[in-house]
């Protein structure tokens, strides 16, 4: 099968289970992960930092910035390294290094465990996660190996732009709604609404410059 067709079916797989609630929890937190250990990089070098992942795929971690414009920085630098991430992953996939992407997903979690993950769930999801992943590793099924590589690195991209979308649509909601209280830069000197324009198209650019430059 032509590997651009594999990776659209890979991508709607991971669109679909966006709508299946215990998958969609699952499987985002991955992305969940990856946005906040980046956060948390980017916010002291990741020293003495914790990260709380919930069983409804939401998260709660210290963000001890002081500055509301930092926070907004924080919350960008996040959102741009998932999406550089999954122009990586992209690019490993293009060039068939699929272990590659697995033993960045086994090293991701595996130093979440050690240094930031703090919570009963978080520890039984990253492990979880850990043993689903290592199990084809080890007994070297090659093909497993691809097909799961896809399906992560598809799913890295479609979380980006999903949240990028959700962030933009929270942000033209009236003010005084709860739910527009999780925009990015809230009560920052950039208002909310350029913020979520500014990353749902960034995100949708990503997914135009994997199509463009890697897999074309």
């Amino acid at each position: 099968m032509n590997s651009t067709i594999l990776i659209l079916i890979y991508l709607a797989a991971a669109l679909l289970v966006t709508g299946i609630p215990f998958l969609r929890v699952y499987l985002s937190l991955c992305y969940t992960l990856l946005y906040e250990v980046i956060c948390v990089l980017f916010l002291k070098g990741g020293f003495g930092e914790k990260i709380k992942l919930q069983r409804d795929g939401s998260w709660q971690a210290a963000n001890h910035a002081q500055s509301r414009f930092r926070k907004a920085l924080i919350a960008y630098a996040g959102y741009t390294g998932t999406s550089l991430t999954a122009i990586g992953l992209f690019y490993l996939v293009s060039k068939g290094h699929y272990d590659s992407i697995i033993y960045f997903f086994i090293s991701l979690l595996v130093l979440s465990l050690l240094l930031w993950i703090r919570n009963f769930f978080g520890f039984i999801w990253a492990l979880s996660f850990v043993s689903l992943l290592a199990v084809p590793i080890y007994f070297r099924y090659e093909l497993a190996i691809m097909h799961i590589s896809i399906f992560l690195a598809s799913l890295i991209l479609i979380q980006s732009v999903l949240n990028s979308f959700q962030l933009c649509r929270q942000s033209f909601m009236r003010r005084k709604n709860p739910a527009r209280t999780a925009v990015l830069a809230q009560g920052a000197l950039i208002p909310a609404v350029v913020w979520g324009i500014v990353l749902l198209s960034q995100s949708l650019f990503t997914g135009y410059f994997i199509f463009k430059n890697i897999l074309s």
